[in-house]
Parts: C-alpha cells; structure tokens; sequence
C-alpha cells in the first residue's frame, strides 16, 4: 500500500512538473511574439499636463514600470505603503483572505491630493487575477473627481478581472486605455520601453 501511495504521489508530481513547464513555455513564446512588435524605437510624443504616478509594488515589477512612466512624462510618484508588510510565503494566503473578506489593508501615510493632477496613473501587481489588496486601499478612499485616470498592471501571464475591478472601484474616474506588462526578462527592456512610449502616445490630451 505504502508503494502505491508512493507511486501516486511521484506521478503526481511528474504531472504537475510538466504542466507547469509547459505553462512557461508558453508564456515565453508569447512574450518574445509581443515584444517582437516594439523591436523598433517608438519616439515619445505625449501631452498628458500634470501627471501623478501612485503604485503598489511588492517585488519591484510595477516600480520599475511605474519609474520608468514617471520619467517619461515628468510625473510626481507616490508609492502605496500597507501599515502591516507582508512576508512570503504568507503573502498568498493573507491577501487571498483580505480580498475574500474585503477587508483591506490599512495605508501608511497621507495620499497625494489627485486635484492637483490632469493625469492619474494608477498601478499595481495582479493576485488572485485581480487588483492587489492595497490598490483595493486605496481606490476606496479616494475620489478622482472627473480626472483622467490611466490604470496599469504588472503579472506574469494573466490580469484576470484587474481592469474590470478597478473601473468598478474607481470613484469619479475617467478611465483612459490601459496597460498590462509581464514579468519578463532583462534582456527586452528596450522592447518594454518602446511599449511604453506607445501607449503613452495614445493618451495625449
């Protein structure tokens, strides 16, 4: 009996190895095909006005993201903060319990004044295929008043329901076109830049 269970688990775990590397390949070829369309440099023509950056970033995927927004637009950043930090591996199921519950986390510090911006942009990872729990933070507590806000995610294969939450979350938001980026390699950072540069172009006031 005992070989048998061992049998099983050894099968599973075959399964399951294959499944995943799999999986990965198949993210690969689709990052390498999308970033083949932003081989070419993508000069930035842009008029946002005022542009403010608020993120959430826990491994440092949307910070880079949202830097690199930063510097391209001359937007002020401000970096949401959680009263209680997570740590890993406690991190899935703690935040899979506050977005169950709805009970989000509490934020550090004060919130910059969205009045004083023509462009919002807002971003942050995806758990669960949905917003982190500290974007849900912070969009509960503020209103955009009517301004141009311009939501983007970072993930490694899949933003779920993250730009359906947010428009439902978003308080007197107008929502501009959106953006996702994958995790990827170093090695496609012009790519990514590129990528950037193009959506920055369509948002122009």
């Amino acid at each position: 009996m005992l070989k048998v269970v061992l049998y099983v688990i050894i099968l599973a775990a075959i399964v399951i190895g294959g499944a995943s590397f799999y999986h990965l390949r198949r993210v690969a070829a689709k990052n390498k095909a999308e970033m083949a369309n932003f081989d070419k440099e993508v000069k930035l023509n842009t008029d946002l006005g005022k542009v403010l950056v608020v993120y959430y970033s826990l491994t440092g995927h949307t910070k880079d993201i949202a830097e690199q927004i930063a510097v391209k637009t001359g937007a002020d950043i401000f970096e949401i903060k959680t009263v209680e930090t997570y740590s890993s591996p406690s991190v899935y199921m703690k935040s899979k319990k506050e977005l169950t519950s709805k009970n989000y986390p509490e934020l550090q510090g004060n919130l910059p004044n969205v009045a004083d911006y023509d462009t919002i942009f807002v971003g942050g990872p995806v758990w669960w295929y949905t917003m982190a729990p500290a974007l849900y933070s912070y969009l509960k507590v503020t209103d955009f008043g009517g301004a141009r806000v311009v939501p983007f995610s970072t993930q490694g294969s899949n933003f779920g329901s993250f730009y359906k939450d947010f428009a439902d979350m978003a308080q007197n938001a107008q929502i501009l076109p959106s953006e996702n980026f994958n995790n990827i390699d170093e090695k496609y950072k012009e790519q990514v830049s590129n990528k950037i540069n193009a959506w920055l172009n369509k948002l122009s006031k």
